[in-house]
């Protein structure tokens, strides 16, 4: 009777592993395909460096939002904050009802180097009582990274008032 229950419980471990591993190989397979189908032209390379930089500074302000809103979370606001930039964009204290509207690109693309871009944006800051314009440059890095003997391209936005 041991015997059976122990063969038993073998064979329901092993199965269960089969299964686990299986479904890791499929989502292994979903995320091989997304970065296989990330091959772009150079034109829409950079209007995804714009994208994807208006996107990090909509989650930037986020963030200072909720830092406005919730003083209890300032620790661990402040340490995602730094991700984006080394310094205050904003001067001067948000209340928590702000919002960002009409996020615009000025210009094209300044290249820095091969694998370094500058963008600048310009912005309004709306709140109850006024509306206020500001700009801020978006830095834009990336480089290729091999992964698993597949090249996929990782891209880094920070934020800067120069």
């Amino acid at each position: 009777m041991k015997k059976l229950a122990y063969i038993s419980l073998v064979l329901l471990l092993m199965l269960s592993c089969k299964e686990q591993a299986m479904k890791n190989d499929k989502a292994y397979e979903v995320v091989e395909e997304t970065f296989m189908e990330d091959d772009v032209s150079k034109s829409s390379e950079i209007n995804s460096y714009e994208a994807l930089s208006i996107q990090k500074l909509t989650e930037y302000f986020d963030l200072l939002r909720l830092k406005a809103e919730h003083p209890e979370f300032e620790e661990s606001i402040i340490s995602q904050l730094e991700n984006y930039t080394s310094e205050s964009l904003i001067k001067g204290v948000l209340s928590s009802g702000f919002t960002i509207e009409n996020i615009d690109q000025m210009g094209g693309p300044k290249k820095i180097s091969d694998s370094v871009s500058k963008i600048q944006f310009q912005f309004d800051i709306v709140s109850e009582s006024t509306t206020l314009k500001d700009s801020v440059f978006a830095i834009v890095t990336s480089k290729d990274v091999v992964l698993e003997g597949e090249v996929l391209k990782s891209i880094k936005v920070f934020f800067s008032k120069e």
